[in-house]
């Protein structure tokens, strides 16, 4: 019996309902890391390069409980699916629980000593000392982190986006108003600086953290956790399953934030000019990134209802759309970016000349690298994730970072001596080559599984109009 059309009344409603609010909550985290950025620009380029050197260590941390949380993303979507509560409240406790023993030895390193790190990156001292004393005042806000993400892919992964977006809305707007009054001693209170933009965001964290229980506890009952939940979530079966999906993806994910950790110390033994520039840039690639993200998270949630439904055909399917939609969007956007360069980098802040010339011709190359960019994230956190096909996407995503990209950028950048728009145009390399792979991998269909039932399925032929599916 044939499956519904790929082009019902839903689809496309659907899409839209899970991947815009997602998109929305993303884009305000990075509208505020821009306008952070912005409002540290004004003190100068030391300043904003001890923020930037910090959020990109702090990102690291951040990659790794998404990572963890990666478990939930891919097997909430399909307990839904199957219509399994008692499943999504397992995930939420085992990542819960996961994340805050990863991020408890970091959170210790960065309360005591956080120029560990920092020397590694450079050895100018008011910039060490500065981001120091901002991982010092943050590193707290990570406890916050290991709860807030997991509850909010539960929500996402079960259709409400809305609700995490809201709240990350409020914490937003609390953050920048924190910002402006203790960076620059607004209203009264003291002139902090870079602290004062750390104080903001650990605030604004806390904040985030007490309003996203309270809404479960007084409108999302079924999704705290039973006592059974927990002793099942603990059980050598359930764990054995989360751990399938979750340590490799925090392997991957990992793996891949310290190499942007990499690229951000080599960018900083290139000079407290070249670290400023990738900091001020970094933000606006995440705004123009969130989206994408967004609508990449959505693609894994609407396969992953498909996968968990049996609807393979209708997976495939719609995955190719999924790329289409992605990849052209992003070629629109990189377009108007490429136009407009000239008049976006003088909004950061104080650059001299240089600088600013500099910051163009970064932001040109970043420009027309980000629809391969945008393709490359859809194919591998939207399509291969969403049916648990990690393993393969981890390696060639991590080879092709530590093998080829890093390699390159060290030494365009340390031997070579290159300029920095080219040492950056050089790391577009990883990208060229993970989207053959991901192209590869994507049209083997190895990733349409059912990763929750006892009778798994997979469709692997080339031509799915032979094979039979289930009906709604």
């Amino acid at each position: 019996m044939r499956s519904k059309s790929l082009y019902d009344s839903t689809f496309f409603p659907r899409l839209f309902s899970i991947a815009l609010p997602f998109a929305l909550q993303l884009l305000l985290y990075a509208v505020l890391g821009l306008v952070d950025i912005m409002m540290v620009g004004q003190l100068g380029e030391t300043e904003v390069a001890a923020v930037g050197l910090s959020n990109r260590i702090f990102y690291f941390n951040l990659v790794l409980i998404l990572g963890i949380t990666g478990g939930v993303n891919v097997l909430a979507a399909q307990y839904y699916g199957s219509g399994d509560e008692a499943g999504i409240r397992r995930c939420v406790v085992q990542a819960v629980m996961a994340a805050t023993l990863i991020s408890l030895p970091f959170i210790a390193l960065y309360s005591i000593h956080p120029r560990l790190f920092l020397h590694l990156a450079s050895e100018d001292a008011p910039l060490v000392l500065l981001s120091a004393e901002y991982m010092q005042i943050t590193g707290v806000s990570l406890f916050f982190t290991c709860l807030v993400v997991p509850i909010e892919a539960a929500l996402r992964a079960t259709g409400d986006s809305k609700t995490p977006t809201i709240i990350s809305l409020i914490s937003v707007a609390l953050n920048i108003a924190l910002n402006w009054l203790l960076i620059f001693g607004n209203l009264g209170f003291p002139e902090l600086g870079v602290a004062g933009s750390a104080w903001g965001t650990t605030i604004a964290r806390l904040l985030q953290t007490v309003c996203i229980v309270g809404l479960i506890w007084r409108k999302k009952q079924w999704l705290i956790p039973t006592q059974n939940d927990v002793e099942n979530a603990l059980s050598r079966k359930n764990i054995r399953l989360f751990a399938a999906i979750a340590i490799p993806v925090m392997l991957h994910d990992g793996g891949w934030a310290l190499g942007t950790l990499v690229y951000a110390f080599i960018y900083g033994q290139m000079g407290v000019e070249a670290l400023a520039i990738m900091s001020l840039l970094s933000p606006l690639e995440n705004c123009l990134y969130a989206f994408f993200l967004g609508f990449a998270l959505a693609c894994s949630t609407m396969l992953g209802h498909e996968l968990g439904a049996n609807r393979y055909h209708q997976a495939w399917s719609q995955s190719k759309v999924f790329l289409w939609l992605g990849t052209g969007a992003a070629v629109l956007v990189g377009i108007v970016l490429y136009l407009l360069r000239e008049e976006i980098v003088p909004l950061f802040g104080k650059l001299n000349e240089q600088t600013l010339t500099n910051a163009i011709y970064v932001l040109a190359v970043l420009a027309s690298a980000l629809c391969i960019k945008v393709f490359n994230t859809v194919a591998v956190i939207g399509v291969l994730r969403s049916g648990g096909d990690i393993k393969f996407a981890a390696l060639f995503n991590l080879f092709c970072m530590w093998c080829i990209g890093i390699p390159l950028v060290y030494l365009s950048a340390l031997q070579w001596l290159w300029p920095l728009y080219l040492v950056y145009l050089i790391s577009m390399t990883e990208e060229v080559v993970k989207a053959g792979l991901a192209i590869y991998r994507v049209l083997q269909r190895k990733w349409l599984n059912n990763l929750i039932s006892e009778d798994r399925k997979e469709l692997s032929e080339p031509e799915p109009s032979k094979q039979t599916v289930t009906s709604n």
